[in-house]
């Protein structure tokens, strides 16, 4: 048994971001906090941004908890995004390796929408389904040539994309399960050094 589902919200970006960090897909609905992008409060990725940008979550359900995580993206002058726009789902499972690809998100239009983006991170798994294997089977759909980079993460790579060059790069998945190898503290200061030229900067939210 699988079900089709569209994603419920494509991107947020704030004006003048220079960051894009970018998942597979929203888990199931019933695993949700909230309605915004990470709703599973297990997750690591609210967490970890609360700490970069010097703030303590203090909503974790209804609108309340939107407000705030948006907040601290606009901050940090980070956008979010993932790469499916429409998935199919088997068994009703959150897991990555349960999700097949229908249709994949426009990045190239987010990239358009948003010309200051310089940089997109993927939050990636090792697995056979994961956020920076879809955007490499997208890049394809589209003609372009792209080689997933091998080796310790981070892994990094420039790529010309809309006419100037993007860095992509390749971190852990923020999940509980990759937690249980990589430590919580790791996991901050690996994102904090590739988003740490953002600090400081607040930004008109736009979407």
């Amino acid at each position: 048994m699988s079900t089709e589902e569209k994603h419920p919200w494509n991107w947020y970006v704030p004006s003048g971001a220079k960051t894009v960090i970018i998942g597979t897909f929203p888990p199931t609905l019933r695993n949700w906090s909230y309605d915004f992008f990470y709703p599973n409060k297990n997750n690591y990725f609210w967490r970890i941004m609360a700490v970069l940008a010097g703030r303590e979550l203090r909503y974790f359900s209804g609108t309340e908890a939107v407000t705030e995580r948006k907040a601290i993206l606009d901050q940090l002058c980070v956008g979010v995004s993932d790469m499916g726009k429409t998935i199919r789902r088997k068994e009703d499972n959150s897991m990555d390796e349960n999700l097949y690809i229908v249709e994949y998100m426009d990045i190239l239009q987010l990239l358009d929408e948003n010309p200051s983006v310089e940089k997109l991170i993927f939050t990636s798994s090792s697995g056979k389904v994961s956020a920076a294997r879809w955007f490499k089977d997208y890049l394809f759909s589209l003609g372009i040539q792209y080689r997933l980079p091998k080796g310790r993460r981070p892994l990094r790579c420039l790529l010309e994309l809309q006419g100037k060059p993007i860095e992509v790069v390749l971190l852990y998945s923020t999940s509980p399960r990759v937690g249980a190898t990589v430590p919580f503290d790791k996991l901050t200061e690996l994102f904090g050094q590739e988003i740490v030229s953002s600090f400081g900067r607040f930004c008109t939210k736009s979407r």
